[in-house]
């Protein structure tokens, strides 16, 4: 706050003498009472601020109906909105932490005080944009995975391809950060956009490595997954990298940041793919990869198969008593007559 900087209630106070001592509004005279200090009757605070609003123009005094609703007091933040990001979120939790503190000891009037800045607003954009960025990778790999899961049946294929994709986003967010970037809307954008290209390459491989029926050795299944689609996904790796190239070159910035995204998702995800997930699977890869899946949807089919026959068994118990009791009627029936 500035040394010379005057609160709007002592200013009110100081226009409640000037005007007892030399009345000039007409609102004093019929809104304060002859008040010359604070504090004033209840029943003429709020109508006495509204005179002295309108008598000075005090725009940081505002009302609603006639009564005083918020009163501001600005002051000089210690962090700018473009301040580091840790910066802005310690100014902030201090200033939390002062207001929670002043809102114990004030009136009750005064306990809703709050504190803003458009720094503050940049600062909590950021915030929830990293938060989105986090949670839209844990939403992208959760997908990923049941896609991969429900495509290869395969536990040990699914882990392969999230530790394959894991590295993917780490190592082009690690190339981003290199090259200068930081967190904004264009980039919160793209960044959603390299977790869907990040775990495509893999999920081809991983089809084509549990594709062969029965028991067959890695090696086989690697090097047919490898002769299979490794063409295709070259030739997208190659048609993807020109034609983030040819958007390097643009004037808007989104496709120049969309490009540079591309380009170093589509290399890092070919270079995982195969490198990384096909020396996985070559290594320790499973020689029947659907077994277990298999073996578990199996036993539930049959489970439930067996349950299915039950009802049935019962059913057909039912009927079969339902007949003997009409029968016994009948016999009973006859016997009378």
């Amino acid at each position: 706050i500035e040394p010379d900087y005057i609160c709007p209630m002592n200013q009110f106070e100081s226009w409640l003498s000037d005007q007892r001592n030399e009345t000039t509004s007409d609102g004093y005279v019929a809104n304060c009472n002859g008040a010359s200090a604070l504090p004033l009757p209840e029943e003429n605070f709020h109508a006495c601020v509204a005179s002295y609003q309108q008598d000075q123009f005090d725009d940081r005094i505002l009302l609603r109906n006639g009564k005083v609703m918020i009163m501001t007091i600005p002051f000089q933040a210690r962090v700018r909105y473009d301040s580091h990001y840790d910066d802005l979120d310690r100014e902030w939790k201090a200033l939390e932490a002062f207001f929670d503190g002043e809102r114990e000891v004030a009136p009750g009037g005064l306990r809703s005080m709050f504190h803003s800045s458009e720094d503050f607003w940049w600062y909590d954009t950021n915030g929830q944009m990293l938060s989105t960025a986090y949670s839209a990778a844990a939403i992208a790999l959760a997908a990923a995975a049941a896609v991969v899961l429900f495509s290869t049946r395969s536990f040990t294929l699914t882990i392969f391809s999230l530790i394959t994709i894991g590295f993917v986003l780490t190592s082009t967010t690690t190339m981003l950060i290199a090259a200068g970037w930081t967190l904004g809307f264009l980039e919160s954008v793209c960044f959603a956009i390299l977790i869907g290209i990040s775990c495509d390459f893999v999920i081809h491989f991983g089809h084509a490595y549990s594709h062969m029926k029965g028991e067959v050795d890695r090696h086989e299944r690697t090097k047919h997954a490898l002769i299979k689609m490794g063409p295709s996904i070259l030739a997208a790796a190659f048609t993807t990298i020109c034609a983030a190239v040819i958007m390097l070159f643009t004037v808007i910035s989104f496709f120049q940041k969309f490009a540079l995204i591309l380009l170093y998702s589509i290399l890092n995800a070919t270079i995982a793919s195969f490198v990384m997930y096909n020396v996985l699977t070559d290594c320790i890869g499973p020689s029947h990869p659907t077994y277990l899946v298999d073996a578990m949807v199996a036993k539930i089919a049959s489970s439930c198969g067996r349950r299915g026959t039950k009802g049935s068994e019962g059913e057909a118990t039912s009927e079969d008593e339902k007949d003997q009791m009409e029968s016994a009627s009948e016999a009973d029936a006859a016997y009378d007559a």
